[in-house]
């Protein structure tokens, strides 16, 4: 079974999901690089490759491909939650303040190989592959995404 069938397999069952199900979703994907590394676009229009796998009505899993020193858009997922499994290298998760002036960065979280982290509709951040080696992470949402922004931070 190719890792496109494993996720068809796992959300066949499950429509929507939240924090109490989400380590278990993973836990059966169980995604290597293996599994991703034939799904991973290139960069073209941005610093980063982005790869939707699977959408439904409740649920978009999408796989993004940071290269080295790699920076997402600054963006949020409006009414989205999201969670992120790093697959591959180490990933900062550069967190926003949002302001009547726009947004301005206030902190970092630091992801490496086998980590999960989440991100909330209201969560304000980009990402950014700090090493020389690249990152590949996999991301799920839930509801698909469809209602965030994008932002140009104050320096």
């Amino acid at each position: 079974m190719d890792f496109i069938q494993k996720i068809e397999r796992v959300f066949r069952t499950v429509s929507n999901i939240h924090v109490a199900n989400v380590e278990d979703i993973m836990l059966q994907l169980s995604p290597t690089f293996q599994d991703a590394e034939k799904f991973l676009l290139k960069p073209q229009d941005l610093e980063y490759g982005r790869n939707v796998l699977f959408k439904n009505e409740g649920v978009e899993v999408l796989l993004i491909f940071l290269p080295h020193f790699a920076k997402t858009l600054v963006h949020d997922h409006g009414f989205s939650s999201g969670w992120i499994y790093v697959v591959d290298g180490s990933v900062l998760n550069l967190l926003y303040a949002k302001g009547k002036d726009g947004v301005k960065y206030e902190r970092n979280e630091y992801y490496q190989k086998g980590e999960l982290f989440s991100v909330e509709g209201d969560t304000t951040h980009a990402m950014y592959n700090p090493s020389l080696s690249a990152t590949v992470t996999l991301h799920i949402y839930s509801p698909p995404l469809g209602t965030g922004q994008v932002y140009k931070p104050h320096e």
